[in-house]
């Protein structure tokens, strides 16, 4: 960015130094021409640089400000699987929050990797999270400001980091506390990648912080043998552990309007998954 604002100096430089100084001269239109053209290039690359990052131009300003002041921005960087049976999905409960949300998880933070990041990102470990247990290893951080751009690049061509979805699903449905399906059955997954969801950089209530998450929504293409696994799960209903939720009940995050109350708490990104995008409720 500063290499184009220079660029752009010396192009009006150029044009000025023609208009004012070679005024009457024979090398006046040229000098003046090839100032023209300069910002012309560059007037093109501004424009394929906002068209090319549309999406995230508010980030791109915002996390300069954030530079300037010398802040960091916390990245959460997980998948989602949406696991449809008829017209339920599943959802499993998160023991650390309560509510429930669709089986997955942040990606971990492998040993390789994590020397990565602290030399291409100055990324640091979240203080506000645990580092054992479940939780060890996984994917938030703290990055500069400056790098935040950077860091979301290099995270999505899924090089030198964990890309496997497989973990979560197998810690969550069937080492899980309630080994709901059988090793038998699910031995591996098959799945399509749907896309990603990114939420605007905002300012998390409760942390103090600034904050970046990213879901990796992944759709569940059972076997036939793990279709009629799952069939028989559904058919055992809710539990304390895991639910059956309607794209209705899931949309308005537990509460069932027909009968007028609260079912349960689900989490907002389960929400985002299904419809594909951030929203603020």
């Amino acid at each position: 960015m500063i290499r184009k604002v220079i660029q752009a100096i010396v192009a009006i430089g150029f044009i000025a130094f023609g208009y004012f100084k070679l005024k009457g001269s024979e090398y006046q239109k040229d000098v003046i021409v090839y100032g023209i053209i300069g910002l012309v290039v560059l007037l093109e690359l501004l424009v394929e640089f906002i068209v090319l990052n549309r999406k995230r131009l508010w980030l791109s300003i915002f996390s300069k400000f954030l530079a300037i002041k010398g802040e960091r921005i916390r990245f959460s960087m997980s998948y989602l699987y949406r696991i449809k049976v008829d017209d339920k999905y599943l959802l499993v409960k998160n023991n650390n929050y309560g509510h429930f949300q669709l089986v997955g998880g942040k990606y971990k933070i492998l040993e390789d990797t994590r020397a990565l990041l602290k030399k291409e990102f100055d990324a640091v470990d979240d203080p506000k999270l645990p580092n054992k247990g479940i939780m060890k290893d996984d994917f938030a951080l703290f990055i500069p400001a400056k790098n935040a751009l950077k860091f979301i690049d290099w995270f999505n061509k899924g090089k030198d980091r964990e890309v496997s979805h497989w973990r979560e699903f197998y810690e969550e449905l069937i080492e899980g506390k309630g080994s709901f399906l059988s090793k038998q059955n699910f031995p591996y997954v098959n799945y399509n990648f749907v896309g990603k969801v990114l939420t605007p950089i905002k300012k998390t209530p409760g942390w103090d912080c600034y904050e970046i998450l990213q879901y990796d929504i992944l759709d569940l293409k059972p076997t036939p043998e793990q279709r009629q696994e799952l069939l028989k799960l559904k058919e055992k209903g809710d539990s304390k552990h895991i639910k059956w939720a309607s794209k209705e009940l899931i949309q308005c995050l537990g509460q069932d309007n027909l009968e007028k109350r609260k079912l349960y708490d689900i989490g907002a990104h389960t929400k985002w998954a299904l419809n594909m995008k951030w929203s603020k409720v």
